[in-house]
């Protein structure tokens, strides 16, 4: 079974735990005494809970970062975030997604490149859609209004490829703004026809951006 590390054991690291844990080995690493018991205690043996120092890179070795297919730096520390991060790159895990507390320090995840960065409110079931599937790079939900922003791959064998901008706005009730194609961004008209490798800018209701990703992983 593929390896998924957290850093952080809160509840959204819980919830998302969850949600992987029929898919993905699951290892909870945080060096709180409180937090992990009560992870471990919510999550029993579904889940390995590691109590360390996840800005360690001996600890994330311990825990095997090495073979992780997913890692996910969801602690409410932007320091530690990056840190854990950062050496998940270095380690070459393929899917690095991080929790971003902090608007200002947008630059240094993006400098970074982790493949996705969520910011201030995460909810779980979007990053369970973004770790389920490889379309949707990155991903932010304001919540007080309910509405979801994503860019969105078009892969090879996407269902979009052939159609127009129009039917994707109208069949999922988004809005696409702005596509990134080979020749730079563009803001498209509505009779764009899409492209493999094109990247969609989905704006929308969190329901309908999520509907979305959703039946493109299927």
């Amino acid at each position: 079974m593929k390896l998924a590390i957290i850093v952080g054991a809160n509840n959204v690291s819980i919830n998302v735990a969850k949600a992987l844990m029929d898919r993905y080995e699951v290892v909870i690493v945080d060096s709180n005494d409180e937090a992990c018991s009560r992870a471990f205690k919510i999550l029993k043996s579904s889940a390995l809970v590691y109590r360390g120092d996840p800005g360690s890179e001996d600890v994330l070795s311990e825990v095997g970062i090495d073979k992780a297919e997913v890692f996910l730096a969801l602690s409410d520390n932007d320091e530690l975030n990056y840190k854990a991060c950062n050496i998940a790159r270095g380690k070459g895990v393929p899917l690095v997604i991080a929790r971003v507390n902090n608007k200002d320090n947008l630059d240094l995840f993006r400098e970074l490149n982790v493949n996705t960065v969520i910011v201030e409110d995460l909810i779980s079931k979007n990053v369970e859609a973004l770790v389920m599937n490889s379309i949707a790079r990155s991903l932010f939900t304001d919540t007080a209004i309910n509405i979801t922003f994503a860019v969105v791959r078009v892969n090879a064998d996407s269902q979009l490829i052939g159609k127009r901008i129009s039917e994707v706005a109208e069949n999922y009730g988004v809005a696409v703004p702005y596509i990134v194609a080979s020749s730079g961004i563009t803001k498209p008209s509505s009779d764009y026809v899409i492209e493999g490798n094109d990247e969609l800018i989905i704006v929308g209701p969190s329901e309908n951006v999520n509907k979305l990703i959703s039946e493109l992983s299927e």
